[in-house]
């Protein structure tokens, strides 16, 4: 068990409610000396506080909770790692919950997170959470981090990337080798990110006047045997000469249907992924992708909202992260193509 304020008023002499009030930060009034005296004490006996009973004194738990669609995405495990090394380096804790990307049980995580005191919240949900759960947020003067920006249409407060512009990216690069037969693999619309990254693909194609197949777009759960499938259906039935993987994850399924079909990356086909998960640089041709900073989409999260736990009457900033193309073995031009 630990050391308790008892002990050091035992080992002091110093009243409990003055050393109370010391390591509260509420001292001032005792002598440096007396000061000195509690916090040494406290140091060699590795006292550590009662967070729920300093909870009583400064209404702050120094815990913040944070809400992912899938712990176990490699996205999301290194976004939790950004904010967890942030708020450990403040002294700050993180409850993490795995929503499992049901809208219900976001809804559900946030009320239980309010009701164990948390200082504040980060949220990544492709979902519209319900609007109850913002008026629980403002009614007890929470600030929250939302890592989708446009999907829940709040004016601060918001960490994102822009997809489209990553999908025209992707695209355009792929343009530049030389393909116009550029297939892409997807997820169904109710992932905001995603259906912008088509937008992006589409808008690119015509940009260029590259003509584009309805059958060039196939559709995918947002994992590595979505991938699989999705990339099986599309390279079995077309000829595209490229392909643009919205995610990093799925493109690792891709990469599977295609060496099952006996087709060559990049000699009979490109791929070009999105995210630049940590696997993306070690696959067997390293994947072409379009990077997000996740690690730092996690930790700016972190230190913006510490800022609004400390300022609660500033406005929190939105933050545009910059995106960047990845340039690695599973591209080449067409004419290159043996």
């Amino acid at each position: 068990m630990g050391a308790t304020i008892r002990d050091i008023a035992e080992k002091t002499g110093v009243s409990i409610t003055t050393i109370s009030q010391i390591l509260n930060g509420k001292g001032s009034r005792f002598s440096e000396a007396t000061r000195n005296k509690v916090f040494q004490t406290a140091k060699d006996l590795a006292y550590k506080p009662n967070f729920f009973a300093k909870n009583m004194v400064t209404n702050r738990t120094n815990t913040i909770g944070m809400i992912v669609p899938e712990v176990t995405d490699p996205f999301f495990s290194q976004m939790v790692k950004g904010a967890e090394d942030y708020l450990n380096a403040h002294d700050y804790m993180i409850l993490l919950c795995n929503s499992s990307q049901d809208s219900a049980r976001e809804d559900l995580y946030v009320e239980e997170l309010l009701h164990r005191a948390v200082d504040g919240l980060i949220i990544a949900s492709p979902n519209i959470l319900a609007s109850n759960v913002f008026e629980q947020l403002e009614i007890r003067h929470k600030p929250y981090i939302l890592l989708d920006c446009k999907r829940h249409h709040r004016e601060e407060g918001n960490i994102f990337i822009d997809d489209y512009e990553g999908g025209y990216m992707a695209t355009e690069y792929l343009i530049s080798l030389g393909h116009t037969q550029i297939g892409i693999i997807t997820s169904d619309d109710s992932f905001y990110s995603v259906e912008e990254r088509l937008q992006g693909y589409l808008a690119c194609l015509e940009k260029h006047q590259v003509p584009g197949e309805s059958a060039w777009i196939s559709e995918g759960d947002q994992t590595m045997a979505g991938g699989y499938f999705a990339a099986k259906q599309l390279l079995t039935t077309t000829e595209i000469t490229a392909l643009f993987v919205t995610n990093d994850q799925m493109a690792v399924g891709a990469y599977r249907a295609a060496l099952e079909l006996g087709i060559h990356i990049p000699n009979d086909l490109s791929i070009v992924g999105f995210d630049d998960i940590e696997l993306a640089e070690y696959m067997a041709p390293a994947l072409t992708t379009i990077r997000q900073p996740i690690y730092d989409i996690g930790k700016t999260a972190a230190e913006y909202l510490l800022k609004a736990t400390q300022n609660p009457t500033e406005k929190i900033a939105n933050k545009k992260m910059p995106l960047d193309l990845i340039i690695r073995e599973s591209t080449q031009k067409l004419d290159a193509r043996r």
